[in-house]
């Protein structure tokens, strides 16, 4: 017969490896990849694309967005911005995960990561290994060191211009090996829209940053200015799939355009709320995101 404990160790571990899953971000996990496809998308417009440059390029990035999450709960956690009493219920500590465990899985997903980079760059061009590095300390500058960047108001910008830009010229560039007019201006649409989700972010959560001295873009503009920024983000993110459409001469990279209806409603949605914690959900614009990915990953493979 099996006793209770035999038993009860299975389960234990099948509930730490879904708290280990659930930190590590499947909606944003998602997001991410799907910005690899778009960006592969935009270079299959420049040339013709290697498949196994492809799954390698979307594969990299699970353990790569994994470590980012990880990273981040953990200096959150240690720099005291969450903590049991006020923390996401999704997030590492609510989880219950250890802190430590988790920054050295965060940084083990890392090198996982940087081999698949390495070999993509190795396969593409060589010069790509110092911007993939330079993008890397970006991001730890972002969320660690001794004065944060996303702890004084740069947050939006380094999103737009690393997670956003150079992340999609990246990607693009490891399947073609080059830059061009078509890939940069491609790039600026992902810009846009993760500069649009870190705004969304940190007004909804500018009162429980102000309390820990962290200081966002929501905190030093005006809220009129916050909600215009967040209007022109969501627009700009049109009028690249619009403008990339008319070069190519192709209306199938239209098809984001299917969801303006679906932004305008968060735009307003924002435009009427206070700025603050009783704002609209940002996951709303997550499955915006999802969405306008894959309608430009379709019209871009028509």
């Amino acid at each position: 017969m099996t006793s209770a404990s035999d038993t009860a160790l299975p389960v234990a571990r099948a509930r730490q490896l879904r708290s280990w899953v659930v930190a590590a971000g499947p909606p944003l996990v998602l997001v991410i990849v799907l910005q690899g496809l778009y960006a592969v998308s935009a270079a299959r417009h420049v040339e013709p694309l290697v498949g196994w440059r492809v799954a390698l390029t979307l594969l990299v990035l699970v353990p790569d967005c994994a470590g980012r999450r990880y990273w981040n709960d953990y200096e959150d956690h240690r720099r005291g911005l969450d903590r049991p009493d006020r923390v996401r219920a999704e997030s590492a500590l609510a989880l219950g995960l250890d802190m430590h465990r988790l920054r050295a899985v965060g940084l083990g997903c890392f090198v996982v990561a940087w081999i698949g980079l390495v070999v993509l760059a190795v396969a593409s061009t060589l010069w790509l290994l110092p911007v993939i590095a330079l993008c890397y300390l970006a991001y730890f500058g972002y969320a660690g060191g001794p004065r944060p960047l996303g702890h004084h108001a740069l947050g939006e910008a380094l999103d737009f211009l690393v997670t956003g830009v150079a992340v999609t010229m990246v990607l693009a560039c490891l399947n073609t090996g080059r830059i061009t007019g078509t890939i940069a201006v491609a790039a600026l649409g992902p810009g846009f829209l993760f500069a649009a989700l870190m705004l969304h972010n940190n007004a909804r959560d500018m009162d429980k940053d102000r309390a820990v001295g962290k200081t966002t873009l929501p905190q030093v503009v005006r809220p009129e200015v916050t909600k215009v920024l967040y209007g022109v983000c969501l627009t700009g993110f049109y009028a690249v799939v619009a403008g990339l459409a008319a070069a190519e001469g192709s209306t199938a990279l239209l098809l984001p355009l299917l969801t303006l209806p679906w932004a305008g409603y968060l735009v307003v949605a924002v435009g009427r709320s206070r700025v603050g914690p009783t704002m609209i959900s940002w996951a709303w614009l997550y499955y915006l995101m999802i969405a306008d990915f894959v309608l430009f990953s379709i019209g871009a493979w028509l």
